[in-house]
């Protein structure tokens, strides 16, 4: 018998993270673009709002799933 493994469970903080990183090359792609202009006093609350997100997706307890 060979054994096949179950679903994957999601790791919340690499998922938030990863999309953190998405989302700042987006910024950073209309700063470029001069789209938008990024500037200091918006990095500061936008650092901070990406900090609070890891603290709490590592935070976040995975339900395990019993069999």
């Amino acid at each position: 018998m060979t054994d096949v493994p179950g679903p994957r469970r999601v790791d919340r903080l690499s998922l938030v993270v990863g999309v953190l990183f998405v989302l700042a090359g987006v910024l950073f792609l209309l700063d470029a673009l001069d789209v938008w202009r990024l500037r200091i006093d918006y990095l500061v609350p936008l650092a901070l709002i990406v900090l609070g997100l890891v603290v709490l997706a590592s935070a976040w307890p995975l339900r395990s799933r019993r069999s």
